[in-house]
C-alpha cells in the first residue's frame, strides 16, 4: 500500500503546485528582477542598472523620495490606529451580543435580536471600496451630511475634513474602521460559539462579573482569531490604497497627510512611466509586511508557550 502512496501524492499535487509557481512565485521573481531595471512600462526594451533604484528611494542618490516617505509615515500611523479601533469596537459588539444577554437556567445567552444586528454590522461588507469611498467623499464635503448635521447642532464653523491636514488622515482611520468593523465583529462572534459554555457558566456560579469572565475566558480563548485578525487588518493599513485614492484631495493631500506607500507605487507607474522605479517601492512594501507578519507570528507563538 505505502508503495503506490507516494507516487499518487506526486500525481495530485504537481498541477497545483505549477499553477502556484506560475501565478504566485513567478510575478513575485519577475518584480525582483524589475525592480532592478529602468523599465517605463511602455517598451519592450530596458536596461539593468542594479539597485540605483533603492539608492535614490533611499536617498543615497540625491535626495529621499518625500512622497514614499510620507506614505510610510501614514503606514505605519494606519498600521496602529486601525487594527487597535477595529479590534476593541468589533470584540465589543461581538462581546456585547453574544455574552451580554439574560442568564436563564444557568445559561448565558446573547441579547435579543442578536442575528439581526449581526446582518446589520455586516452590510458595509457587502458594498463596493468605490462605492464606500465616493459616499464618504460627499459625506465629509464641506457642503456634506455630516457638517449639516453640525449646523443644525450649533457648530457655526465645521472642519473642512478632508482639505485641514490635521483631520485628513483621521477621517481616513475613521472610514477604514467602519468598513471593517461589521466583518471582524461577526468573525468574533463566530470564535467565541465555540467556547466551552461550561466555562463561562462556571465563572457565573462563582460570581465572575461580565468584566472578569471576559478577562479571564473568553479573551485568552480568542488569542488566537485576535491575532489573524491583527495580521489581515495589518496588511489592509498598509495598503489602504482604494480609500485614499477615491477619498482624499489630490489624492494623497493635503500636504502628503494622507498618501500611503501604495499611491507612491501607482503614481510613479502611471503617472510617471518609472515602473522599474515603483517596482522596487513596491519590493521594499513587501519586505515590510512579510516582516511584521512574522514578528507578529513570533511574538504571538512565544505568548502561547508561556501560557
Amino acid at each position: 500500500m505505502n508503495r503506490g502512496k507516494y507516487p499518487f501524492l506526486v500525481a495530485t499535487m504537481i498541477v497545483p503546485m505549477v499553477i502556484f509557481v506560475v501565478f504566485v512565485i513567478s510575478p513575485y521573481i519577475q518584480a525582483f528582477y524589475l525592480a532592478l531595471t529602468d523599465w517605463t512600462g511602455y517598451t519592450t526594451t530596458y536596461n539593468f542598472v542594479g539597485l540605483q533604484n533603492f539608492e535614490y528611494l533611499f536617498g543615497i542618490i540625491g535626495s529621499p523620495d518625500r512622497f514614499f516617505w510620507a506614505g510610510l509615515r501614514n503606514n505605519l500611523i494606519l498600521l496602529v490606529v486601525v487594527p487597535a479601533a477595529t479590534i476593541a469596537i468589533a470584540l465589543f459588539f461581538a462581546t456585547m451580543l453574544n455574552l451580554s444577554g439574560s442568564t436563564k437556567g444557568g445559561q448565558i445567552r446573547g441579547v435579543p435580536g442578536a442575528t439581526f444586528y449581526r446582518i446589520l454590522f455586516f452590510v458595509p461588507q457587502v458594498i463596493s471600496v468605490a462605492a464606500l469611498g465616493i459616499m464618504f467623499q460627499q459625506i465629509f464635503q464641506p457642503q456634506g451630511l455630516l457638517n449639516a448635521l453640525l449646523r443644525l447642532l450649533g457648530y457655526e464653523r465645521p472642519p473642512s475634513w478632508l482639505a485641514d491636514p490635521n483631520t485628513a488622515l483621521a477621517t481616513v482611520v475613521v472610514v477604514m474602521v467602519w468598513m471593517n468593523v461589521g466583518f471582524y465583529m461577526v468573525y468574533f462572534s463566530a470564535a467565541m460559539s465555540s467556547i466551552p459554555r461550561e466555562l463561562l457558566e462556571a465563572a457565573a456560579i462563582d460570581k465572575a462579573s461580565r468584566w472578569q469572565s471576559f478577562r479571564m475566558v473568553t479573551f485568552p480563548l480568542l488569542r488566537n482569531s485576535l491575532t489573524v485578525a491583527f495580521i489581515y487588518l495589518g496588511i489592509a493599513a498598509l495598503d489602504a490604497f482604494a480609500i485614499v485614492q477615491l477619498m482624499t484631495i489630490g489624492p494623497g493631500g493635503p500636504n502628503e497627510t494622507t498618501t500611503v506607500m501604495a499611491l507612491s507605487i501607482y503614481k510613479n507607474f502611471k503617472e510617471q512611466g518609472q515602473f522599474g522605479y515603483a517596482t522596487a517601492q513596491g519590493v521594499v512594501l513587501f519586505l515590510i509586511t512579510v516582516v511584521l507578519a512574522a514578528l507578529t507570528l513570533r511574538a504571538t507563538r512565544r505568548e502561547q508557550v508561556e501560557m
